[in-house]
Formats: structure tokens, sequence, C-alpha cells
């Protein structure tokens, strides 16, 4: 049986896997990127949905009237959007931890321009978000995110996921992910450039012929990139438990 049969047979199932996986590419965070042009998109999930037809089975309701289909799409969409929501909490943690390290450093003013929000974030903040991009790729959770969507049709058909009161309060305690790990990956920089300002504070007292403003940034910015790039040593030990977390909490969706 060739392809075009499977589709003459399954044209309802092919249609919301298409939807499912064409709102993952363009909700999530990273393929969300302005990188990816909406054609590539569309064509990488017209693949991914022909690829996993004949794979995944699932039982569609009975479609009597343009509500349900509707009802279907809506459901599919708040789905993938909440999926989506808790990994951009974790990306916004990351960038916020990188805004306040740029500040500390010296480099608030220096912009450029975030490829997901399209609005302009500090660059030290953007160079996190690549490696933090680098390492989901590393460390395999791709992999992860395709089986937890071939899973999604198994577990959670399309029209079958219900938004109820402890996914919201699920969503609202893991938006605390943003403080955290920021706070974590800020507090040991903010530690050492506070022993610097304060060793200049000291200097400026002991020697007053000393102009510490002139001195204070090219000094700041040089010990601040050294051990900002000691800090990028830490930063899998600091991302994977987060990872993990991240795919354990969207599996739990599928139960």
């Amino acid at each position: 049986m060739d392809i075009f049969q499977i589709l003459q047979k399954n044209l309802y199932n092919f249609f919301f896997i298409f939807y499912r996986s064409l709102l993952l590419f363009f909700l999530f965070p990273i393929f969300g990127i302005t990188f990816l042009s909406t054609q590539l998109k569309i064509f990488i999930s017209l693949v991914f949905a022909l690829i996993l037809l004949p794979v995944v089975s699932f039982k569609l309701p009975i479609l009597n009237s343009l509500y349900q289909y509707v009802y279907i799409l809506i459901s599919d969409f708040v789905f993938i959007f909440l999926v989506s929501l808790i990994f951009r909490i974790i990306l916004a943690g990351i960038q916020l931890g990188g805004e306040l390290v740029g500040i500390q450093m010296g480099f608030g003013i220096s912009q450029t321009m975030d490829p997901i929000a399209g609005v302009s974030m500090p660059i030290i903040s953007q160079f996190i978000y690549i490696i933090f991009l680098l390492l989901f790729f590393n460390f395999d959770f791709h992999h992860y995110l395709i089986y937890f969507l071939c899973e999604s049709f198994n577990k959670v058909p399309p029209g079958r996921f219900y938004l109820d009161e402890n996914i919201v309060v699920f969503m609202i305690k893991k938006s605390k992910l943003i403080f955290e790990l920021s706070i974590k990956f800020l507090a040991p920089l903010l530690v050492f450039m506070m022993l610097i300002y304060v060793s200049l504070a000291i200097i400026g007292r002991l020697i007053p012929q000393m102009n510490v403003l002139f001195v204070s940034f090219p000094l700041l910015v040089g010990l601040g990139i050294l051990f900002f790039g000691i800090m990028l040593t830490l930063l899998p030990k600091i991302i994977y438990p987060y990872f993990n977390d991240y795919f354990r909490s969207i599996f739990n969706f599928l139960r």
C-alpha cells in the first residue's frame, strides 16, 4: 500500500497530525526563531505528518458539525501552547539571568536582535541563548521532543485535551522558574562583582589621586568576562536538571 492510498483512507488523521506538528514548529521557542521561514516550517510539518501517519493510531470523534472541528483545533492549540509555554519560561529565566549579568559587567547598553521575540536584547543574554540552544541539541533532547509528539497522538488524541484547574495551578507554579534560574545563574557573578566594587571603594579612599571611575570600567569588563567564561562551564550542570524536569512535566500532560 503506497502513501497515496494511506492518505485517501486516513485523510482526517493526516490533517490533524499535520496541524499538531505545525503548531509545534510555530509555537515551540527552539523552532520559532525568525531564521526559519514559514515555508520551511510548513514543509517540515508536512514531512512529519507523512512519516507519523502510518505509525500513530488514534480515533477521532464523530464529526457532524463545524463546531466539533473548531473545538478540536482549539483543544490542540491550547495543548501545544502550554507545552511550549513551559519551555519558554525556562528560556526566559536564562535570558533574564543573562541580562542581569550583562548589566553587572557593563554591557547593559549593547543590544542585539532576539530571533524569537523580534526585539532587542542585551548581547550577553543572546550569547547565553545560543549556548542554551546548543545544549538542547547536544543533550539530544530534540529526540525526546519528537518522541513526545508521537506519543501525544496515542495518549491525547485530537480534541481530548481539557484545561482544568490542576493544569492552571501547575503553570502558575512553573512560572517561578524565571526567577529561580536567573538567580542561580546571576548569584556567583553578583558576589564577584560586589567584591570588585568594595575593593574599588577601598582603593578610592586609600588613594584619592586615582581616578576610580576611569579605572573601574575596563577592570569590570575584563574581570567580568573572565569570570563569565568560568561560569559558562557550570551552565550545563545548571540547565540539565531543568531540561529533565521539563520533559517529565510535559509527559505528565499525556497522563
